[in-house]
């Protein structure tokens, strides 16, 4: 049978054994469970308090810091807004709307700053013109002459050789830099070799290829070129005339030219887009022409081109000729009136012409349209000199 003892009874008989017992089995535990709670404590630095003032439905429990590893808190703001001083209010709205309003640009922010165009070297931009003059003076030069020299060829071949160069130019997005040296080329290597007409559509695509490759990222190669000539020529046709050409020039292939100076000069005076537009289709028909130009200096070229410009762009009552550009060009009014009279002429009767390529490329908004522009009576007396 199975016998039953009452706890109480037994509790009586052995209180002290009982006791003991209770003690010793409930020891190990109690102490394992003791001992992960202080290690769990000391790990995470925290201790569970029961707060006493808790209100009905809320936890039981917080997770507070031990006030040993306790740093101080940022001390909420609890007011609320309509508590904010009306300053502050204020102040916030003001600064609010300050960020909200478009930033408005002074007058010299506006104006173009000529002074950090990089590719003018601004800290040097004078000595660089002044050394540009002196090697104009020592560089080889086309003979004025030259075109009598020449059995087979005259000014007006050479206006339709010009014309397609420009063209080709124009559709390729040369430089204005890469059309002047293949210019230079063409009338120093004409001043030294007699040429056949057959023979002289090569001349100007080869000259070109060489000032490609002084000036563009992309020169074309020699198959394009014979390409662009219609096959008239081969590409090994093209590569042999390259080398005849940069043998008679003796590779002197960097010499100044009309639009380096005026790029310069109109970055120095800060003169405006539309005018150095005009200057550069002034000097491009000055090209075209050729016959009564090749004598002259490509600076003084440059600076009469400039002046002409100025005085059919002029928005204001100030002369064409300041004293700023006389100082920057080293020419006097005087100097540059025979210049700008036959450059007048030139411009006058480029409408007239049968080869168009320049115009239609000055004709665009890149341009500003200059080529549209009627060309106003000339009175040099309104390019009087200011003081």
């Amino acid at each position: 049978m199975a016998t039953f003892k009452i706890r109480e009874d037994a509790e009586n008989i052995r209180p002290y054994e009982n006791k003991m017992k209770k003690v010793t089995a409930a020891e190990p535990n109690e102490k394992k469970k003791k001992n992960f709670l202080d290690n769990k404590a000391k790990v995470q630095g925290l201790k569970v308090e029961v707060s006493n003032k808790m209100k009905p439905g809320a936890k039981n429990a917080r997770i507070v810091k031990n006030k040993e590893n306790q740093k101080p808190k940022q001390r909420e703001v609890k007011e609320p807004l309509n508590h904010v001083s009306k300053d502050l209010l204020v102040q916030l709205a003001e600064t609010t709307a300050d960020l909200e309003k478009p930033e408005k640009k002074t007058e010299k922010e506006n104006k173009v700053d000529f002074s950090l165009d990089l590719l003018h070297n601004h800290e040097y931009r004078l000595d660089i013109v002044n050394y540009l003059k002196d090697l104009e003076a020592t560089y080889p030069r086309p003979k004025p002459n030259y075109m009598s020299l020449q059995s087979d060829l005259s000014w007006a071949t050479r206006s339709i050789l010009i014309d397609w160069l420009a063209s080709v130019s124009d559709e390729y997005k040369f430089a204005d830099e890469s059309f002047h040296l293949s210019v230079n080329y063409i009338d120093r290597f004409l001043s030294q070799i007699s040429v056949v007409r057959s023979k002289f559509q090569l001349v100007g695509a080869a000259a070109m290829m060489i000032a490609t490759k002084m000036e563009e990222y992309y020169p074309l190669d020699a198959t394009e070129w014979s390409y662009l000539t219609g096959d008239a020529f081969t590409s090994g046709q093209v590569l042999k005339m390259e080398k005849l050409i940069l043998k008679v020039l003796n590779f002197i292939t960097r010499p100044p030219t009309i639009s380096e100076f005026i790029k310069r000069f109109c970055s120095i005076a800060e003169i405006d887009r539309a005018t150095e537009c005009f200057a550069m289709y002034i000097s491009d028909l000055v090209l075209l022409e050729g016959s009564d130009y090749v004598e002259q200096f490509p600076s003084k070229l440059a600076a009469a081109s400039i002046a002409l410009a100025r005085y059919n762009v002029r928005k204001d009552k100030k002369a064409p000729w300041p004293t700023k550009l006389k100082q920057l060009s080293g020419y006097t009014l005087k100097e540059l009136s025979p210049v700008i009279k036959r450059q007048y002429k030139t411009l006058e009767e480029s409408p007239r012409k049968q080869q168009q390529a320049i115009q239609s490329k000055y004709a665009s908004s890149k341009y500003h349209f200059v080529a549209q522009y009627q060309p106003r009576k000339l009175e040099l007396e309104d390019f009087e000199i200011e003081d």
